[in-house]
């Protein structure tokens, strides 16, 4: 499959299997539900075949950037995101620095800039479709059966990840936890668990505190450098927890080089 027949794939869905989903899909605007997007797909892709693995886009609402691109310029925003800035994945600077972290830790390449690891990694969402209920996100993964049965949601969504991996060919995939993995697993890929930034927003269970279980002895001084460098790049909503997001990185690291 190459990119084209991808990007047909994608905007022929048919958006109208998710109409018993509509109340509960954000990515929509007038009632009109958003098709889904391939992926971001850097220029250097190939150098390590990086994958990256988010959840879903989470939007509140839609941007009117969005709202105003064509069905086809909709399947594409990531495919066209030549900037990291124009990313819309919302923990997507993390997302960089953690794939920066990997690629030090396996290839002992130290790539300090996120315009750099942007054209080095592909990345999306692997659900394409945003939940919002009251105000709140819902999971696609943990959340979604407790509104409507996810059988059909989950199904369609695997297809549309077979068919973007089997173009992408990854040597490694880092992916968020969640029951997704499990398809991710079964079509022989390697991935590796990892867990949603969006958890260091929420406290990160206590672990990501100086003392903390996951705030382990580093003696690289080089990957300490480069984590400087990634959280000097952090200006979103992630920037009041650098210190967290240290703990994060170097704890990934560790695991990662020791593995």
């Amino acid at each position: 499959m190459n990119i084209e027949k991808l990007k047909q794939e994608f905007e022929e869905f048919d958006k109208n299997k998710f109409d018993k989903y509509k109340h509960l899909i954000s990515s929509k605007d007038k009632e009109e539900i958003f098709p889904p997007y391939i992926p971001h797909i850097g220029l250097k892709y190939d150098k390590y075949k990086l994958m990256m693995y988010g959840m879903a886009q989470s939007i509140d609402k839609p941007w009117p950037d969005l709202i105003n691109k064509t069905n086809a310029e909709k399947v594409t925003q990531l495919y066209d995101a030549t900037d990291y800035n124009n990313t819309w994945i919302a923990p997507y600077k993390v997302m960089l620095a953690i794939a920066g972290t990997y690629i030090y830790a396996n290839y002992q390449d130290m790539v300090d800039s996120f315009d750099e690891l942007h054209n080095l990694i592909t990345a999306t969402n692997y659900y394409k479709f945003s939940f919002r209920y009251n105000g709140n996100d819902v999971n696609p993964n943990t959340d979604l059966s407790n509104h409507e049965s996810p059988d059909l949601y989950w199904q369609e969504n695997d297809e549309l990840s077979v068919s973007e991996l089997e173009l992408l060919q990854p040597s490694m995939i880092l992916s968020f936890k969640g029951r997704h993995n499990d398809i991710i697993k079964k079509q022989g890929y390697n991935y590796i668990e990892i867990n949603d930034p969006s958890w260091i927003l929420q406290g990160g269970g206590g672990v990501l505190k100086k003392g903390g279980s996951w705030d382990l002895e580093t003696h690289d001084n080089s990957v300490h450098q480069l984590v400087d460098s990634y959280l000097n790049q952090i200006n979103d909503k992630y920037s009041a927890k650098k210190e967290a997001i240290r703990i994060y990185l170097l704890k990934y690291f560790n695991d990662w080089k020791n593995a």
